[in-house]
């Protein structure tokens, strides 16, 4: 357990407002951070965890960032109490703690060590144009696609013609082109001035064709962005608080049965689905648009 120094003041976050309990506590913390930064190399990684992520904090608190001290407290006491009982990265467990309170009103950034560990396992994503829906333009260097054109697509059931299960051909969709079965993958989509899109992951064993509900109950697993308003794809669809971002920043974690979404600007997180995915199946990236004007999209 660490030792917390006291009577320490906070250089940049002194005021009328605040109470000299609230200032000695902020102090404590800058100088707690200060001597968890000069530990040893191969300390313990939860505590160079800690310090990074408080430092991060304290930073935001003194550019009026983080509009209060709670967020802090927060962070430090539950760290704190995980001590004894949790291995592994701290930014980890502090990232799901937030998902599992992502209903609540305030929103507050996400500190920068937790977003190092997030944004680390970025992958290189791409179209799979063989699985795009007819109606939609993809571009050749298979990160943009936008809606090129309406084809009514008329199918009789007492036709004999096999439709092709790997393409969309109602929803106006494609995948990326690869599926995941392990690991941590993060990818970021560029939605600026976009009216309409959804995105996130599927199932590969998730419907394709026609007109089918794309929600968590087929396999479906993301948001979207309809008339202004973010949605998350949930059975009942659940409307969220939220502002639509320009950039939204997307996290599968399939060990943890996770797929999460970000605001990547502002460092927000949006909405977390929790998902026992099947190891047997691989889960795809998502890209919607019924757009003609703008393209979407993916950054890196």
């Amino acid at each position: 357990m660490f030792n917390r120094p006291t009577g320490v003041s906070s250089p940049g976050v002194n005021g009328p407002e605040m109470d000299n309990g609230l200032k000695k506590a902020i102090g404590d913390l800058h100088t707690w951070a200060w001597t968890l930064s000069g530990e040893e190399e191969d300390s313990v990684c939860l505590d160079k965890d800690v310090g990074e992520v408080v430092k991060d904090m304290s930073q935001q608190w003194k550019n009026s960032k983080q509009h209060n001290i709670l967020p802090v407290m927060d962070f430090i006491i539950w760290s704190i109490l995980q001590q004894d009982g949790i291995k592994g990265s701290i930014a980890k467990h502090w990232n799901r703690n937030e998902e599992l309170l992502q209903n609540r009103a305030a929103q507050q950034p996400i500190p920068e060590s937790v977003w190092k560990w997030i944004t680390k396992t970025t992958d290189k994503v791409r179209l799979d144009p063989s699985t795009a829906n007819p109606c939609l333009k993809i571009f050749n260097d298979m990160t943009a696609m936008k809606m090129h054109q309406i084809v009514e697509i008329n199918w009789n059931p007492l036709d004999n013609v096999q439709r092709a299960k790997h393409k969309f051909d109602g929803w106006w969709c494609v995948l990326g082109n690869e599926g995941f079965v392990s690991g941590k993958h993060y990818w970021e989509v560029n939605v600026q001035d976009k009216a309409e899109w959804r995105l996130g992951v599927v199932s590969e064993s998730a419907p394709r064709n026609g007109f089918q509900n794309l929600n968590e109950t087929t396999g479906y697993w993301t948001l979207k962005l309809q008339l202004g308003q973010l949605i998350a794809m949930t059975f009942p669809a659940t409307k969220l608080d939220r502002c639509a971002p320009r950039v939204l920043g997307m996290f599968l974690d399939m060990e943890e049965g996770q797929m999460s979404f970000y605001d990547v600007d502002h460092r927000f997180h949006i909405y977390s689905f929790n998902v026992n995915f099947n190891r047997n199946k691989k889960v795809f990236p998502v890209f919607g648009t019924v757009e003609t004007e703008r393209e979407m999209r993916i950054l890196g």
